[in-house]
């Protein structure tokens, strides 16, 4: 009976102390920003983000509804030295060379209704997206 006892006493403990939260103390004694934050920053209205990483867009394959939004912005957060210049198949946009934390943006809800598909060349290697601004049907 005592065994069980001193050993829920521990497991309270231990799980009280995990549940601490915030900096360690010696991190607040040397008065250091941490090495690493996680920002979620919400996209401006009517604004839709497709991100590039590690050479894919994320998302891909885009649904954008127009009566809600009108732009879509491209983010190049690829941690490598690649540029990547977005090119429509239908001639609609070609981008400037995007280099780590430059953006494009296009307003996909200025044409009419349809699906652009579009491409980044890494030498001969091609990444597909498309955006879909076709109405629900």
């Amino acid at each position: 009976m005592r065994g069980r006892i001193v050993m829920a006493l521990t497991a309270t403990a231990l799980v009280a102390a995990g549940c601490g939260s915030g900096p360690s103390a010696s991190a607040i004694e040397q008065n250091r920003t941490p090495q690493t934050t996680t920002t979620t920053e919400a996209p401006p209205e009517g604004v839709v983000i497709v991100r590039i990483t590690n050479g894919a867009f994320r998302p891909s394959n885009l649904k954008v509804d127009c009566t809600v939004d009108s732009v879509v912005e491209w983010r190049q957060e690829d941690t490598s030295d690649r540029e990547y210049v977005l090119e429509a198949r239908g001639g609609e946009f070609i981008s400037p060379p995007l280099k780590t934390g430059d953006t494009f943006e296009f307003p996909v809800c200025d044409f009419e209704p349809g699906i652009f598909r579009y491409f980044a060349s890494i030498g001969r290697t091609r990444i597909p997206g498309s955006i879909d601004t076709r109405p629900e049907q």
